[in-house]
């Protein structure tokens, strides 16, 4: 037996066409990030109403083959020190909470968001950031399909909703959380397309769909998308402007490509707009179809923003007697008891007031840490860089919605940190 002499074979994971390598990691992430996005999906594939309670969801599997992927490849990556210390103290105040407080089982969340980012930062590691942003934006893409196929099939709720509009249409959501939480993670989605030819035809497809639902915070946010499109614009324009001196002229070839992308955006966007307009001319003929505007006019009047109020106001009161906080998953049933009031919902709608509540001034102090680190970040990439324009999109929004241990969240938290190399420790196998 000759072990110097090469055999000749090659293993089998070299025999992929790179092309095809790419295309695998590209569909790996867009399968992750799908199911992240499509939350109330479970397992068999049904839907739930709400994002709780211990129903197995589809993303979740998701999470269990990606990490599964992730050790086998030997793709584990060190958490960055930002979100090491935002875990640690969260999760440690929580627990000396419960001394005091009820435990609950809303802490298994926070265990559940460090495996999504810890996973993410290693998928990231294992494939280039071209194929994450690529299988973003295939997952943005297709949730906006699947939203829209999934409304075509209640245009009788819908039309219901109209004749008399309160609240928002009773129609069931693939995002966890209802309609205003769908409409608002669909329009943060446009910020993945950003730079591309489907960016404004999807942030008016958004928009409309936000109007559909009347959610008031779905219109917000696209407009917050817009925003990070100006930016990572005006940060094109700047690196541009510092290295036109030191690169050659662009081809007459990129050039024309360049417009025809920005033709074609033009069509596609007027050809949303007009679906838009159409679906305007249509709904007049069911019912109001300024209720959305109304609602916008009515803030602090009307039972969506009181409701938004009344928690802010209990949020504070809790936390003003229990500047160490109450635990995660205590802050609603604390604020019950406060105010001596129901309120329906399952968190305060502020993600800074929600871990003032819950973990006290510690977890709001590395909550702070971690949004400063993450946007010192994006303003040394010159705003170019499109999941952390998101993880900075739901910083901002996080002020009227979210919980801080959103799965999608964390999933782009962690796939920036393993494409930009932020771990250590673990490479590609």
């Amino acid at each position: 037996m000759n072990l110097g002499v090469a055999t000749g074979v090659t293993p089998v994971r070299l025999t992929i066409p790179a092309r095809a390598r790419a295309w695998l990691a590209t569909t790996m992430v867009a399968v992750l990030v799908l199911s992240a996005q499509a939350s109330a999906v479970t397992m068999s594939g049904a839907l739930v109403a709400d994002d709780a309670g211990a129903t197995p969801k589809l993303y979740h599997a998701a999470l269990i083959v990606a990490g599964a992927v992730v050790l086998f490849r030997g793709c584990v990556v060190r958490p960055r020190t930002e979100l090491l210390a935002y875990f640690g103290v969260t999760l440690s105040t929580s627990l000396l909470a419960y001394l005091a407080f009820e435990p609950r089982v809303a802490a298994v969340k926070l265990l559940i968001a460090f495996y999504v980012a810890l996973v993410a930062a290693g998928v990231g590691r294992a494939v280039d950031a071209t194929a994450v942003l690529r299988g973003c934006r295939v997952a943005s893409v297709a949730f906006l399909l699947l939203v829209t196929a999934k409304n075509a099939q209640q245009v009788p709720d819908f039309v219901a909703f109209l004749v008399s509009p309160a609240g928002h249409p009773n129609v069931p959501t693939l995002a966890g959380g209802g309609l205003n939480l769908e409409a608002t993670w669909l329009a943060l989605s446009a910020i993945f397309l950003i730079g591309t030819a489907l960016f404004l035809p999807f942030v008016l497809a958004a928009a409309a769909t936000s109007a559909l639902y009347a959610s008031r915070a779905g219109v917000l946010v696209a407009a917050v998308a817009v925003c990070a499109a100006l930016a990572h614009a005006w940060g094109g324009w700047r690196a541009a402007h510092h290295t036109a001196r030191s690169q050659p002229p662009v081809e007459a070839s990129r050039v024309r490509h360049r417009w025809r992308r920005r033709g074609l955006a033009v069509l596609l966007a007027a050809a949303a707009a007009g679906a838009a307009g159409a679906a305007a001319v249509a709904v007049r003929e069911y019912g109001d179809a300024m209720y959305v505007a109304q609602r916008f006019a009515s803030i602090g009047e009307e039972p969506g923003s009181m409701g938004r109020l009344t928690l802010w106001r209990g949020g504070l009161r809790v936390f003003a007697e229990h500047p160490l906080g109450v635990g995660v998953g205590n802050a609603v049933p604390e604020l019950r008891r406060t105010l001596g009031v129901d309120v329906p919902e399952d968190n305060l709608h502020d993600i800074y007031l929600q871990h003032a509540v819950e973990t006290g001034l510690p977890g709001l102090f590395v909550l702070l840490v971690l949004a400063v680190a993450v946007a010192r970040r994006l303003v040394a990439a010159r705003f170019r860089d499109h999941l952390l324009l998101f993880v900075v999109g739901y910083l901002v929004v996080g002020a009227i919605q979210f919980t801080g241990v959103d799965a999608m969240f964390w999933l782009a938290y962690g796939l920036q940190s393993g494409t930009s190399g932020g771990g250590h420790g673990g490479g590609v196998a």
